[in-house]
């Protein structure tokens, strides 16, 4: 690849390569002419297409306004459904949908025998010999799924002693109708014993916040004909109308299920994959059977993370093959092999919650995602991009944004979904929003400047999908010692590794240089085609000895085994428990009796110490390893690290490319212009490179044995910079407000803009002299610098746009925009939406009646849910005055020449 290649890609990211946003629509209260208002301002703004997600309603139908809440799955539905994907075509945008009504999945269309279950443990304590009998009768609600007997000894029951008594479990009848349960009489042998009961509870989890007809219970993830009887609805139906083809992706969002820890067919399955009955050891879900519980709960566990990978996440894939369609699956949350579940996708997705614009390995909703993607195979991972960012809502800015993408880059991601934009016909106060979004729409005030980041994210996505990516170092998970040591519960599995496995033991590795992926079984049954040569076990105190083997033939054909504290002593399950525990250990010994595996003190210092004594990192970061990251994709013809220093402040940093010897190719792509090089030192085990960075500054680098190396400039050094901080006036036409400064304040001070989210036109006029401009005109470059700004600057010298500020540092590059005599400066500065929100004069639309002609017709519901999801009531609550905005602090004009 040689320049121009590469910057036609910068000028031309590919399409598929391009940005997607969540689009809600609420109620499906949407009309045609704001759907292809709304599509014009994505494409406007280069998103590349759509999700939609059609969730709860928050307005009531009104006939004057066109208001109108079309039901799930009506002829209404469908259409608006059609004319969006046909509208998005037409624009060259891509159409994905969210199956069924918001999430998880779930309807009225799911029969109750198909929803997902939740059992409920309960115990009595019995002293023996004695008859026994017990009316449970409004004690328990819902179905007992087993019960048993047994004698307790230490607070442990003993396995010999055990008696299944669910037959015993009776219904109890009231005038010939069943009305509760008991337990019939039975005989307690002498001794202390227990009668643990296992109820699977009549309250179901439903599908959270739907749209109207939407609602219902949720499917039970474990269960192929419980998925299959929601696709016959949420997804059949809705191919059949709007049309096959017009739908890229399926979406299945994140796992929020809660207690949903079993399934009717749990039993059969259990017995077929683990051979033995799981009813007469029940106990051991809850509590402690003497010699056997955490196999017990292992095997339990394992069955149940089986049964939801294979009937769920895959069978979901298969469904969208069928209908020529692609899955995209957010698999947290989820109780199975995380892994497997996001590899079971087309495109695993993960996502980022909360203030994550800061350089931090993600491992419980992004690097698990993006690990599955290398193990599966999967070229694209995308990410659900930006939810809470910032809490409470309206206090996002652009650098926030441009910080946070690139900590997701970071961690491997190479496709963005926003999160999101919400259909709003207005701004103001009958604008709309997600409760957890960062309203990434028309209507927040800096909307316009949004293309600059979408065009940053398209070129980053399009250089990162390229090839394929570079990860010699994996962890492998352990998965099945959070099995065997977790009792009944639906485990959310990213998040009981990300406890186990330490964030600061995990950020360690990483910021050593060692990109790594997770791992699971799957990789190593087939260790031979990854390129992974050095294994981590951490925290890793059982493993299945098939497992245990493949490591072994890992280390033994030359690739390093690290274990922090200790090798894993122990199998998995209940059968074959003991003499498989002993075959590991035996296995563990000769590895470490040949050499085959360092095992360290911990998994902290020693180590990353001994990943050091045995590979040097791919890319090292010597001066600011906390601020700066990477990402390495190896082509056909050549390598591409993405780099950004997500930091407040700007670096040079000197970074060594293991193994290169090309030439390359340095640009920032979010101005798509090349970077100079301060300086290169070739060896023999790669390059070392000296660059600088500015302050949330993320560079490419291209190595590729067509490109030259680039030329070395020096680094700039600056001069006496001119201070033109007073004389400035603002101007607010919006609200009729003029002012002239000596010292600039920010505006919101001013009582008449204390509460104003928009744009304020700042302007200066400067005389600059024959003698002023041949002192300038001396200097390779100049810049205009602010100390600072509330939040976007628009830059224009003499009319003459320079360039758009939304990020630090707040300097632009002037170098030829000014002239002899009068020069006019202006700056327009947009602020944050939320002073407007938090204005206590900005009212929010309240039902004048409670009962109304038109659906909902009692309006208590909505009104609750207006107030909950949409109203303002926390952002007045956390923000009590209004955020700094407009120009404050100095402006300086600075010359910058080269040093030497």
């Amino acid at each position: 690849m040689n320049k121009d290649e590469i910057k036609q890609q910068i000028c031309r990211p590919r399409k598929e390569a391009r940005g997607r946003t969540r689009w809600w629509w609420y109620g499906c209260a949407v009309d045609k002419e704001e759907i292809m208002r709304e599509l014009n301002f994505m494409q406007e703004a280069e998103i590349g297409g759509v999700e939609l997600q059609v969730v709860y309603p928050l307005e009531a139908d009104d006939r004057e306004t066109g208001i109108e809440n079309y039901e799930y799955l009506s002829p209404g539905f469908m259409e608006m459904l059609r004319f969006a994907a046909d509208e998005a075509a037409r624009r060259g945008m891509q159409f994905d949908l969210t199956l069924g009504s918001s999430w998880p999945f779930g309807g009225p269309f799911v029969p109750e025998e198909l929803s997902g279950q939740s059992v409920l443990p309960f115990s009595l304590d019995v002293q023996g010999p004695c008859s026994f009998s017990k009316d449970l009768t409004t004690v328990i609600y819902g179905k007992v799924v087993g019960a048993v007997l047994g004698k307790m000894e230490n607070a442990q029951m003993l396995p010999e002693s055990i008696v299944d008594i669910t037959e015993h479990v009776v219904d109890k009848y009231l005038f010939r109708w069943p009305w509760g349960t008991e337990i019939e009489e039975i005989q307690i042998p002498e001794g202390l014993h227990k009668i643990a009961l296992f109820v699977s509870s009549d309250k179901k989890q439903r599908v959270l916040k739907p749209l109207r007809g939407g609602d219902g219970p949720i499917i039970d993830h474990n269960r192929k004909e419980s998925l299959r009887a929601f696709l016959e609805y949420a997804g059949d139906a809705v191919i059949d109308g709007i049309g096959e083809g017009k739908i890229r992706n399926f979406f299945c969002d994140s796992i929020e299920v809660f207690g949903h820890n079993w399934t009717d067919i749990l039993y059969d399955e259990f017995k077929k994959r683990r051979g033995y009955a799981l009813r007469p050891y029940i106990y051991a879900l809850w509590g402690e059977i003497q010699g056997m519980t955490e196999q017990v709960r292992y095997d339990f566990q394992k069955t149940m993370a089986e049964l939801t990978v294979e009937n769920f996440f895959r069978e979901l894939t298969q469904w969208c093959h069928e209908k020529g369609a692609a899955s995209r699956i957010q698999a947290h949350g989820t109780w199975g092999d995380i892994l497997q579940a996001y590899g079971a996708a087309d495109i695993p997705e993960g996502e980022t919650f909360s203030e994550f614009d800061r350089y931090e390995v993600n491992t419980v909703h992004r690097r698990l995602a993006v690990s599955a993607g290398h193990v599966y195979h999967r070229p694209v991972i995308s990410n659900e991009s930006f939810t809470w960012l910032r809490f409470p809502r309206f206090i996002v800015s652009l650098e926030n944004i441009k910080a946070a993408a690139d900590s997701i880059f970071l961690d491997g991601i190479n496709q963005i979904v926003n999160h999101g934009y919400s259909y709003s016909k207005e701004d103001g106060e009958d604008m709309l929003a997600f409760y957890a979004s960062t309203n990434i729409s028309h209507t927040n005030t800096w909307w316009k400047y949004y293309r600059d980041i979408s065009v940053y994210i398209n070129r980053v996505c399009d250089f990162m999908q390229r090839g394929e990516a570079v990860v010699t170092t994996a962890i492998y998970l352990p998965q099945h010692d959070i099995w065997a040591e977790t009792p009944l519960a639906d485990i959310h599995m990213c998040m009981k590794l990300d406890e186990r496995l330490k964030a600061s033991c995990i950020d360690a590795i990483h910021k050593a240089g060692y990109w790594f992926d997770y791992v699971n079984d799957d990789m190593l049954e087939n260790w031979e085609i990854y390129q992974y040569d050095t294994l981590l076990l951490i925290e890793c105190d059982r493993i299945p000895v098939t497992s245990m083997k493949k490591i072994q033939e890992f280390a033994e054909s030359g690739r390093r085994v690290i274990a922090a504290g200790h090798l894993p002593g122990q199998s998995c399950g209940l059968l074959k428990f003991r003499e498989d525990s002993e075959e590991i250990r035996q296995i563990g010994s000769c590895m470490k009796d040949s050499g085959q595996v360092t095992v360290t003190v911990d998994k902290f210092e020693s180590l990353v110490a001994a990943l050091r004594e045995v590979k040097r990192p791919d890319v090292w970061i010597s001066r600011h390893p906390d601020r700066v990251g990477y990402v390495h994709r190896k082509t056909e013809t050549g390598d591409i690290y993405f780099l950004s220093n997500v930091y407040s402040q700007g670096c040079e940093e000197k970074i060594t490319f293991s193994g290169q010897h090309n030439g390359f190719y340095l640009f920032d792509p979010m101005s798509g212009e090349g970077k100079p090089v301060l300086g290169i030192e070739c060896g023999a085990e790669g390059m070392k490179v000296c660059v600088s960075f500015e302050a949330y500054q993320s560079l490419i680098f291209v190595f590729d044995k067509e490109l030259e190396m680039p030329e070395i400039t020096a680094g700039e050094i600056e001069t006496e910079p001119v201070d033109i901080s007073c004389g400035w006036v603002l101007e607010v036409p919006e609200k009729e407000f003029r002012k002239e400064y000596d010292s600039l304040t920010g505006w919101e001070i001013e009582p008449e803009l204390k509460y104003y989210s928009g744009a304020g036109r700042y302007s200066r006029c400067m005389q600059i002299n024959s003698e002023q401009l041949e002192w300038f005109s001396k200097f390779p470059r100049l810049i205009l610098r602010m100390e600072h700004i509330g939040e976007t600057a628009e830059i224009y010298i003499n009319g003459v746009p320079a360039g758009t500020l939304i990020k630090r540092p707040y300097e632009m590059d002037i170098t030829g925009l000014l002239k002899r005599g009068e020069n006019q400066i202006e700056i327009l500065v947009t602020n944050l939406l939320i002073n407007r929100v938090i204005d206590p004069e900005y009212a929010e639309k309240q039902a004048e009646k409670k009962i109304v002609p038109q659906w909902p017709y009692a309006m208590g519901g909505l009104e609750a849910c207006r107030k909950e999801r949409l109203f303002y009531w926390r952002e007045r609550k956390m923000v009590e005055e209004p955020l700094p905005s407009g120009l404050w602090g100095k402006i300086q004009i600075v010359s910058l020449r080269r040093k030497g």
